[in-house]
């Protein structure tokens, strides 16, 4: 995998991993802000829920409040005037007052009237038919009573209950007795809880020990229906809250239900979704952003350099540089490549130059003579152009190294290939010593007339530095043999080089000192 995969590879992972982070840590901060509000917005509305329903049982007992403090009705519980009781303690009265049963108890208790609607509560002969508990509270004096207003279950029906004691409103006597009221606790007055509250509510009777479903909600609620914990069954679109309703003795007997929609964290999730995509987009334009950058700043510039430096080494130009732009690591990194390949390239020149230079004369060796007269047979050959090829040998040079020394022998062959170089003048022109007192010189473009010349050339100049030969021949100073030969058409290197050798032999099977063709 290369750099650049890696990079981007690297960048995603990373973006990846911090946007699932950020998205799980927004997730679970948006749900946790909005189930708080939620449980508040709950709790406020089975507040007002409960409120609406304790609204409904005050009204009952403003009703209530207006009998037990009628002089008159106080004056009856001690004479029980007949003609009071005709006139006012009858069931059109009763009605009037949008009751369905009122009750007179004495001080110890004791019923002493007991009026229902026709049609309604006569049917069931209350308060015989309200719960033995129920009958005790309301025989109770109702000083006694925690609360003047509660539930009671009248078989398989529920009726809003509210007492009060029975007291002089002008005179402020004692109280003698409870007055008690009692109305149906109807769908309708139910739906209208439901309608002043905004809110979906409904009631049912508790069956024999049932429990109620859910959860707790920490709601600490006291109402006049009673008090208890708030249930709470948590479902994905709404919840649903549980009030369990007590009697006027304490017991329940119903519970009233709130199917409360879950609106605000349905809200929460939507807000959620939008922030994430936006988030997911962020995230997206960001890595891309990110990989741009790293591609340009730091990938494509390596990769740049990467390939510079392999083209550099397949094609062996050590004397070029990288292009590196900038000005940061890279490229002190491209700057340390360009150094490295300054040495290189002085290095291979060195190399190059020892490995076709004769260390001794500074001429060039054999290799570079073979790989020139190659080059310029080719040419010859491609252009028609003449080559001459011309040898030479120090004569008696064995007997000079002897006679003289090696030291000596040394400058005698630098002298002799000081006159090679002073002959081949032009760039295409090659003095090489071959080995030995062995020397040669390539001349492109010459024929055997200006290889003649260039032979006498070379022959003056060493004449004139007339290095003495006592060991050699008549003329007592260093000499030297030469063979020419000029290439023929279709010739070959080798052919060539066997010509202009043979040459030297004659020369020296001449007498030395000459120049044979």
């Amino acid at each position: 995998m290369g750099l650049r995969a890696k990079v981007v590879l690297c960048v995603l992972l990373l973006s990846t991993v911090l946007g699932g982070l950020a998205l799980w840590l927004l997730h679970a901060s948006v749900e946790q802000s909005h189930l708080e509000l939620e449980q508040r917005a709950a709790r406020e509305d089975i507040t007002r829920l409960l409120q609406t329903l304790d609204d409904e049982l005050a009204l009952r007992d403003r009703v209530l409040r207006e009998w037990s403090l009628w002089p008159d009705f106080y004056q009856f519980s001690e004479d029980g005037n007949a003609l009071f009781a005709a006139r006012n303690l009858n069931p059109q009265a009763v009605a009037n007052s949008s009751l369905n049963w009122l009750g007179l108890y004495d001080r110890e208790g004791r019923l002493l009237r007991s009026i229902g609607v026709p049609g309604q509560a006569i049917e069931l002969r209350l308060p015989e038919d309200f719960t033995p508990a129920i009958r005790l509270a309301l025989a109770r004096p109702a000083t006694d009573a925690s609360l003047p207003c509660g539930l009671a279950r009248v078989r398989r029906d529920l009726m809003m209950v509210c007492r009060r004691p029975l007291l002089d409103g002008l005179s402020g006597a004692p109280a003698r007795g409870t007055v008690a009221i009692a109305e149906w606790l109807s769908p309708a007055v139910v739906l209208g809880v439901a309608r002043r509250s905004g809110l979906d509510a409904r009631l049912r009777l508790l069956a024999p020990g049932e429990q109620l479903p859910g959860e707790p909600m920490a709601l600490d609620l006291r109402a006049q229906t009673g008090s208890g914990a708030v249930m709470v069954v948590t479902q994905p679109e709404r919840l649903l809250i549980h009030w369990p309703l007590r009697d006027l003795a304490g017991e329940a007997v119903a519970v009233l239900e709130l199917r409360w929609p879950r609106h605000i964290l349905q809200r929460g999730h939507e807000l959620l979704g939008r922030v994430s995509w936006v988030m997911l987009g962020l995230a997206l334009v960001l890595t891309l952003g990110l990989v741009l950058a790293a591609d340009r700043l730091l990938v494509g510039r390596l990769v740049r350099l990467r390939r510079e430096m392999a083209a550099i080494r397949d094609q062996r130009q050590w004397n070029r540089q990288v292009t590196v732009q900038g000005h940061d690591e890279i490229t002190e990194l491209a700057g340390g490549a360009n150094h490295l390949l300054g040495v290189i390239a002085s290095q291979v020149h060195v190399l190059e130059r020892l490995s076709q230079t004769d260390e001794l004369t500074g001429l060039a060796n054999r290799r570079c003579f073979g790989d020139r007269l190659e080059q310029a047979t080719r040419q010859r050959q491609r252009r028609g152009e003449a080559l001459t090829l011309l040898l030479l040998d120090v004569d008696h040079f064995k007997a000079y190294n002897d006679r003289y020394g090696h030291q000596r022998g040394d400058v005698a062959l630098q002298a002799v290939a000081a006159c090679l170089a002073g002959a081949a003048r032009r760039p295409t022109d090659l003095a090489a010593r071959l080995g030995g007192e062995e020397f040669a010189l390539l001349l492109q473009s010459t024929d055997l007339e200006g290889a003649r010349h260039c032979a006498a050339e070379i022959r003056a100049a060493l004449a004139a530095r007339a290095l003495a030969h006592e060991a050699g021949g008549p003329e007592g100073r260093l000499t030297l043999s030469m063979g020419l030969a000029e290439a023929r058409p279709g010739e070959t290197p080798d052919s060539l080089y066997q010509r202009a050798d043979a040459a030297l032999y004659r020369a020296k099977a001449a007498g030395r000192d000459g120049v044979a063709e």
